[in-house]
């Protein structure tokens, strides 16, 4: 993925869960990281997606059976 010089709102958005799990290059999580500097509906959205990441780091790979 790639990020443009002028990318619109919704393809911002659209990154936030590859940002909240780390992932992206270093110009790519500046870019989204520049964004949320100015976006508090972002902001919101990445502080939600962090309880799932969260949520995701404490399932056991061997217990995936299971659900």
């Amino acid at each position: 993925m790639r990020y443009w010089p002028r990318q619109t709102h919704r393809e911002l958005r659209e990154q936030l869960g590859v940002f909240a799990l780390g992932h992206g290059d270093a110009e790519e999580r500046a870019t989204v990281r520049s964004h949320l500097n100015k976006c508090a509906a972002c902001r919101a959205e990445l502080d939600e997606l962090a309880k799932v990441v969260a949520l995701l780091a404490a399932v056991s790979p061997a217990n995936l059976g299971q659900v």
